[in-house]
């Protein structure tokens, strides 16, 4: 009998469950995952989290950390599920729309991201990371105008903004060609590095430039060569403040190194070159150069009026009507290409031929058809 009673003692024992462990609460389980945030172990986190969660599936801040752990962890579908789930519990914070729409814009659905951010400005109006967070995504998208909106909101009223938004809204002002405030803005930028510099000064430049401060814009990009020789913005841009000067010396020179150190982004500069050497008379530099500006953009009208302009001061006739009737074909209203195309005609004694351009040309332009008239009448060739 004690045998019994102690084998069924013994049995009894071994299907007692093991010593239980104190049940942890949601809010228990939120405080430990917020713990593991502060020391960055998100992946830790997340499962506690995910179990105060299953606990209490209305839990908005656990839901909301969840999804910020995700985020950080670069697992944006995820943030998004847990995220969303902590908006539908109806409270509005301002924080969860801010980081949906962070989550949602590293998917690449621009559009909720947008959306997002916008509930989180109208929540919270004093949310400017959110008005940077929209700049950023209409500046990528190339509209500089709500970019430039948001931008000034979010530097006009941070503490500290991130010294790089000085540059981004200086560069979206220079394209909406606010050239005086992108200034004022890009004089705040305030870069460590000798690129960033160099950026700097160019788009400094860029904004005298524009506004027609020659001496500044020079200024400024020579300083932009300074920190970054070669930089081809930088050399263009200095050409450009040359040739606005009637500087066509030192334009030239600038245009020349443009194309022989950054010719891929400084085809536009064959124009100028030609322009200018036919401005010095010197026609066979002027149609070397202007051929390439054509081969680079035969769509150009003024490629064609300029080099035909040059075939015609060489005596090239034919050449030069051909280059000037595809000006005509590319502007059925370029003065030049008909005037230039009936002084060859007359050059080659083609009177009749000069007459009919005179006739067309006076539906364009009846200054330059009268000067065209005169020519046939009799006086001698001439340049522009």
């Amino acid at each position: 009998m004690c045998k019994y009673i102690t084998l069924l003692v013994l049995l009894s024992l071994f299907n007692l469950p093991a010593i239980a462990q104190p049940v942890q609460s949601a809010l228990e389980l939120y405080e430990e995952g917020i713990k593991l945030i502060e020391e960055n172990k998100y992946e830790e986190a997340v499962k506690v989290l995910k179990a105060a969660v299953e606990k209490k599936p209305d839990y908005t801040e656990a839901l909301y950390e969840t999804g910020w752990c995700y985020n950080e962890l670069e697992n944006y579908d995820s943030a998004i599920v847990y995220l969303n789930k902590a908006k539908q519990t109806g409270q509005s914070l301002a924080k969860i729309y801010f980081e949906l729409g962070y989550a949602y814009d590293n998917t690449g659905d621009r559009g909720e991201a947008i959306n997002n951010y916008i509930k989180t400005l109208e929540t919270e109006p004093d949310h400017y990371n959110a008005a940077r967070n929209l700049g950023d995504i209409y500046y990528s998208d190339g509209n500089y105008e709500k970019a430039a909106g948001y931008y000034k909101l979010y530097i006009d009223n941070s503490d500290e903004p991130d010294n790089n938004y000085y540059y981004k809204l200086g560069w979206s002002l220079n394209d909406l060609g606010k050239y005086e405030e992108a200034v004022t803005y890009l004089e705040k930028y305030e870069p460590e590095d000798d690129e960033d510099k160099a950026k700097k000064m160019a788009e400094l430049g860029y904004a005298h430039y524009k506004n027609g401060e020659y001496e500044l814009s020079v200024l400024d990009y020579s300083n932009a060569l300074d920190f970054k020789p070669g930089y081809g913005a930088a050399t263009r841009g200095i050409a450009d403040s040359y040739y606005a000067k009637e500087d066509y010396s030192n334009a030239l020179k600038y245009y020349q190194q443009a194309v022989d150190e950054d010719e891929e982004h400084s085809q536009s500069c064959y124009y100028r070159i030609g322009w200018i050497f036919n401005d010095k008379e010197n026609y066979a530099e002027a149609i070397t150069a202007l051929q390439k500006a054509v081969e680079y953009d035969a769509k150009d009208a003024a490629n064609h009026e300029e080099l035909g302009y040059a075939y015609y001061m060489t005596d090239k006739y034919d050449d030069a009507i051909a280059e000037l009737n595809k000006a005509i074909e590319l502007n059925e209203n370029s003065r030049l290409g008909y005037y230039y195309k009936g002084l060859c005609y007359i050059a080659l004694s083609d009177k009749t031929s000069a007459r009919e351009v005179y006739e067309k040309l006076k539906t364009v332009n009846e200054e330059q058809a009268e000067k065209l008239r005169k020519k046939i009448e009799g006086e001698k060739k001439t340049g522009f």
